[in-house]
């Protein structure tokens, strides 16, 4: 029989779940619908500048998306808290979820000759709160779900996402690449979202991997030090 306890972190992991798929769905969406935008060639951020008609949209979906993470985060707490490693994970979550919600309350501006250099600097360092945090969180992740069968395949999706992902912060530097700038931009967060909603899925579904998983990598020391005795 399920517990009020276990119900609460399902809900919560679940969070993880649909906070992705929400927010690549409204990326999507919003990019159709808005006039005079290229979703080839322009930022996902140039959605949410002030002058776009459908800019709330876009901020609304970081706002929300960063409270469904911040959420996920807890419910993986909540889950395994037992290890230093699964501590780290969950702290860097929590910054990315924050991070995201800047987004959304600091959105960017069109590259116009007018545009203020303080507020693009500020826009892209919350960039990089919200983005690298999530890249450093999958790698840390590996030491956990490499311990349990189920969770293996992320392990090995992550280090793939992580290496495809590192091009990303020099695009803008590479002419060639400019014209495909929002496609990009586009299928390597793309590949994150989805890195995400599989995770939370499966965690969401076996909630006791996490456990096991968990345990196998707290025990994984004492063992070691063990043998070397």
């Amino acid at each position: 029989m399920k517990t009020s306890v276990d119900s609460v972190s399902r809900f919560l992991l679940f969070c993880g779940v649909l906070a992705p798929v929400m927010m690549m769905v409204i990326i999507l969406v919003v990019g159709q619908i808005t006039p005079d935008y290229n979703p080839v060639s322009d930022t996902i951020c140039q959605m949410g500048t002030p002058e776009r008609p459908y800019a709330i949209v876009l901020n609304g979906g970081y706002v929300i998306y960063g409270i469904l993470m911040g959420l996920a985060a807890y419910g993986l707490y909540r889950s395994i808290s037992s290890t230093a490693t699964a501590q780290i994970l969950t702290i860097l979550l929590c910054i990315h979820a924050v991070g995201t919600i800047l987004l959304g309350v600091f959105p960017d501006s069109l590259d116009l000759p007018t545009k203020h250099f303080t507020a693009d600097l500020l826009h892209n360092t919350i960039s990089a709160i919200s983005y690298l945090p999530l890249l450093v969180a999958i790698l840390v992740s590996r030491g956990i779900v490499r311990q349990e069968k189920t969770l293996k395949i992320t392990g090995i999706l992550g280090l793939v996402i992580i290496i495809i992902n590192l091009p990303m912060p020099f695009i803008n530097m590479i002419d060639p690449l400019k014209s495909i700038n929002g496609l990009l931009q586009r299928l390597l967060s793309g590949s994150s979202f989805f890195w995400l909603t599989l995770t939370f899925f499966l965690l969401h579904r076996k909630r006791g991997i996490l456990q096991r998983a968990g345990t196998r990598f707290s025990h994984r020391p004492l063992i070691t030090q063990s043998a070397s005795r």
